[in-house]
């Protein structure tokens, strides 16, 4: 198998094709017979060593390499940092696809999917945001539950924390302010679960309405934290269906570092 028939095998899982996509080739050779692949959340310099070193043929990343949702078009900048990046990433040889758009667009998420897997919940799912729990848990609880399986140093808390609720909001990583505003105004989000938001806005807005009398919590997770399971979970589903490709999801870590 070929890294261009692997990727088109995983676009294909989405609801319909997608049109303009960056889901494109951003380093290598598509024809590249595979052997070994590699799944990641972000291709950082450690992951693209680890993943070289340990033979990758091919490294499907779910984020952008070069900071640019499209990574430049491939015409990558006179920039220190990138062209360092880029030198290293060429150095491995290795084929490098980003897998974002066709993921999401596929029902369930592709990425939601990989993170309740990691969850022990006892929910029903709609095949996007919302999750219903079967059993009512609190703010807290449901934070210490992300803390604990999807491997998070800290969950940052806004809103009712201690009120018995079932109704999960997972908008993870980055799907914008305006997004939260309408998730929160919907009475089935009780608890809505984000990657990264605007604090001046949606965060006091959260605040806002439990001091009003309303029941609403927000639980901030960090981009890193609130998606990568799913590109986890990517790796086991592509061993699972191709028995003869070695697969590894390598870990990028969160962003940020803290007292601890």
């Amino acid at each position: 198998m070929k890294a261009r028939e692997l990727m088109e095998e995983l676009f294909a899982r989405a609801d319909e094709p997608v049109r303009d996509t960056v889901d494109t080739c951003k380093a290598g050779d598509p024809e590249r017979a595979l052997r070994r692949v590699a799944t990641c959340f972000i291709a950082t310099p450690e992951v693209i060593r680890a993943a070289g070193d340990w033979g990758a043929d091919l490294l499907i990343t779910h984020e952008p390499t070069y900071y640019e949702h499209r990574d430049h078009l491939g015409a990558i900048p006179d920039d220190p940092v990138m062209q360092a990046k880029k030198r290293l990433l060429e150095g491995t040889g290795m084929t490098v696809y980003r897998l974002h758009d066709h993921m999401h667009a596929s029902t369930p998420d592709g990425i939601i999917e990989g993170e309740l897997h990691a969850l022990p919940w006892d929910c029903a799912h709609d095949g996007h945001f919302a999750v219903t729990l079967r059993e009512p848990r609190t703010a807290r609880q449901v934070a210490a539950d992300l803390e604990k399986h999807w491997g998070l140093r800290r969950v940052r808390m806004v809103g009712a924390l201690d009120e018995p609720m079932t109704g999960v909001y997972l908008m993870i990583g980055a799907y914008g302010e305006e997004n939260h505003l309408k998730a929160l105004r919907k009475p089935e989000c009780q608890i809505l679960v984000v990657g990264e938001t605007s604090e001046w806005r949606i965060a006091e807005y959260v605040r806002d309405a439990v001091q009003l009398g309303l029941s609403k919590a927000m639980l901030v997770c960090g981009h890193v934290g609130s998606e990568r399971e799913g590109m986890r979970f990517l790796a086991q589903s592509i061993a699972k269906a191709h028995p003869d490709l070695e697969t590894r999801y390598f870990e990028c870590g969160e962003v940020y570092t803290d007292l601890g």
